[in-house]
């Protein structure tokens, strides 16, 4: 058996052989490979013990025949109701407004 010393750790760390990596690695892959579960392979009654259930049903929505409505967006009108009955009102006499129209249309439009 060769000794090594490593650089980082300084202590004498035994070499092992290659042959004996190899060897305790290959008996590992046969020990889990003899110890894995049993597959039972489709249309096969000789497997014991194994239960094969069937594939999971994937659902699909169905198509839609037409494409959804998709509704216009309105403007919002950022005015009080007050400010919506005068606009109104004015437009509705037209033209340049009197001191009396103004008068009516503050009476009319303030218990908004």
């Amino acid at each position: 058996m060769m000794l090594s010393v490593t650089p980082a750790r300084n202590h004498i760390v035994p070499m092992r052989r290659m042959g004996s990596i190899v060897s305790a690695i290959a008996a590992l892959a046969i020990c889990t490979s003899a110890t894995a579960p049993l597959q039972a392979r489709s249309g096969s009654s000789m497997a014991v013990g194994v239960q094969s259930t069937p594939p999971p049903q994937v659902a699909t929505p169905p198509a839609v025949p037409y494409p959804a409505y998709v509704a216009p967006v309105m403007p919002v009108d950022g005015r009080t109701p007050r400010q919506r009955c005068w606009d109104d009102e004015a437009a509705r006499i037209g033209g340049t407004l009197s001191d009396l129209d103004r008068r009516t249309i503050d009476l009319k439009c303030s218990q908004r």
